[in-house]
């Protein structure tokens, strides 16, 4: 026999749950997953650095343009230049004196929100020079042509060497601050590469490793909620009060959060990302941008481009075409499962209140009954009421005896019902539960193990990019028509 039984095998069904059991296990790997993500947001710093953004933005700002721009700066006090040149050391000694600028937080690599602070001030700088050059610009285009026409006329030699002495002072502000502007771009640049790529690289290892444990989590959840085969509920055949049918709206307001919460993060992933990637392109000089500079992101030359652009461009792009929408799918069936069992739990409810109704009809009709009965009892025992009188009691008894017996038919028959609802609202429970749940974790696994593998390639990126000998020269992010201007004038 055991010969005979050694090729056997016997399938053994895996063991079922019971529903409250399982989803006490799947608030507990909620509560890990959730311990996941601190991390994350520790380096962003999301509870205690948002109030302050818009401060320290300003207060960035205010420390950057304490010094007085070197294209505010009058001629007279810059009769050479090489004294002009000196001037052009407010970029640095404005940002090491401020004590704004000191990094701080979880990360290895500084203060992201204080980093983005500083490129902002940067920017907003870099704005206002292009912009005061653009008007010194068109001042001296005037000026060349009002000298270009006083040499035609043969004016007086005193006003055209005025005018020529105002054309070379305009050319003087215009090479300071097209210095300038240099200098802010080269300082934009250098926490791009020094401060913001090293950010956003530990970043992306912060995601991986949180949304690594999310995997975990949520194929552990889907496997539980799979083996669902049981709910044992104490108030199991009692009656559905309107405590447990306002628990079911709560789960129901809390299931809306939770998907609004999940669509708000993968949008505001997305959104930083495309604004990060918007940016970032505008370091490419390319035709389109210097033709088209209202594009705002734009596919860059991989052999060329900084790593910080391609890696944030794939980031992004990458980010657009994952299947966030079929998690959301899933989230708005468990909701519509939830509203099912609240309309149960209702009819449930109303067939209760319907058995009730008709329980206390029977029991007034029933006391009714009994003093008839009684008082017929005791009249025959007097007798002195006429036969015809006692035989007339007689058959409204029955009467009511009859009612009584289809009153009960009827309450049975509306206990029937009653139990028919109480497994109705079971199965929709234990249902519901079961397959809305299990397909969430299901469909939220496979958008983690999305997000692993593209946190895990852009990593891989950096780390080639990183190991990769720079072998282009650095270029510039500010680029205008300046470098060509020329005095129209001996």
């Amino acid at each position: 026999m055991e010969g005979n039984n050694s090729g056997l095998e016997v399938a053994v069904a895996p063991q079922g749950r019971e529903l409250l059991a399982a989803l006490k296990e799947v608030e507990e790997l909620f509560a890990r997953a959730a311990e996941a993500g601190k991390e994350v947001s520790s380096m962003l710093e999301a509870a205690t650095r948002v109030p302050e953004l818009k401060e320290n933005s300003s207060k960035i700002i205010h420390a950057i343009t304490w010094h007085r721009s070197p294209s505010s700066v009058s001629s007279s006090y810059r009769s050479e230049l090489g004294a002009s040149s000196n001037s052009l050391s407010w970029t640095d000694k404005s940002e090491t004196k401020s004590d704004i600028f000191e990094d701080y937080g979880v990360m290895k690599s500084g203060s992201h929100s204080q980093t983005l602070g500083r490129l902002y001030a940067w920017e907003k700088k870099l704005y206002e020079e292009v912009k005061a050059i653009d008007q010194i610009r068109q001042t001296y285009e005037k000026k060349c042509v009002q000298l270009r026409n006083q040499d035609a006329r043969g004016s007086e030699l005193r006003s055209a060497e005025k005018t020529r002495t105002t054309v070379r002072d305009l050319y003087t502000r215009i090479w300071v601050s097209l210095r300038a502007a240099e200098s802010i771009s080269d300082r934009i640049q250098k926490l791009r590469d020094e401060e913001l790529q090293p950010q956003l690289v530990e970043l992306l290892q912060g995601f991986t490793k949180s949304w690594k444990l999310m995997v975990d989590s949520h194929e552990t959840q889907r496997q539980i909620m799979f083996e669902v085969n049981s709910f044992t509920c104490p108030a199991y055949g009692k009656f559905c009060n309107d405590a447990q049918r306002h628990a079911t709206l709560k789960l129901e307001v809390e299931l809306r959060n939770w998907r609004s919460c999940f669509v708000s993060y993968v949008n505001a992933q997305k959104a930083y990302m495309e604004a990060l990637d918007g940016w970032l392109s505008k370091f490419i000089l390319t035709d389109t941008i210097r033709y088209s500079r209202g594009i705002s992101s734009i596919s860059p030359d991989r052999a060329g481009a900084p790593a910080l652009v391609v890696i944030c461009h794939d980031w992004y792009t990458t980010l657009s075409k994952l299947p966030n929408k079929r998690v959301s799918f899933t989230m708005r069936n468990f909701l519509r499962s939830v509203r099912v069992l609240w309309l149960k739990q209702g009819e449930e409810q109303q067939q209760k209140r319907k058995v009730d109704s008709l329980s206390k009809e029977l029991d007034k009709k029933l006391t009714a009954y009994k003093r008839a009965e009684n008082r017929i009892i005791g009249t025959k025992l007097l007798e002195h009421k006429p036969d015809i009188d006692a035989k007339q009691r007689m058959e409204h008894l029955l009467e009511k005896k009859e009612m009584l017996n289809v009153l009960r038919k009827r309450i049975e028959m509306e206990k029937v019902k009653h139990q028919a609802c109480m497994r109705d609202t079971h199965d929709v429970t234990l249902n519901g539960f079961k397959i809305g749940l299990a397909s969430i974790f299901e469909s939220l696994t496979e958008f983690s193990k999305d997000l692993v593998k593209l946190y895990e390639d852009l990593l891989a990126q950096a780390n080639s990019k990183d190991s990769e000998k720079a072998t282009a020269g650095k270029r510039p992010c500010v680029e205008g028509p300046y470098s060509h201007i020329a005095v129209d004038a001996s």
